[in-house]
């Protein structure tokens, strides 16, 4: 009864399109980066440009602190549904 629960099929899409953005969004600064191994075996990683530091605040903001407030809020809207329902139910 219902079939609104997520399948399978679509949850692997959603996987798959999550790892190809944030992969997406995340060989820039693979690209952009100055990697080098120093003889003691310790590996360095600078930004070849100032820009990396804007670009990596973008893929922050757009691959985790956006997602997190989608994610609070959907929260404090099934928060607000459930106690009124309970309301409801009580009166």
């Amino acid at each position: 009864m219902g079939g609104s629960g997520l399948k399978t099929s679509v949850a692997a899409a959603v996987l798959v399109c999550i790892w190809i953005n944030n992969v997406a969004f995340n060989i820039p600064s693979y690209i952009w980066a100055d990697i080098r191994v120093r003889r003691s075996g310790t590996i360095s990683c600078r930004s070849n440009s100032i820009s990396i530091e804007a670009y990596v605040l973008a893929t922050r903001i757009i691959n985790f602190y956006i997602p997190l407030v989608i994610t609070w809020t959907s929260y404090i809207g099934i928060i607000y549904k459930m106690k009124h329902s309970g309301n409801k139910v009580i009166m």
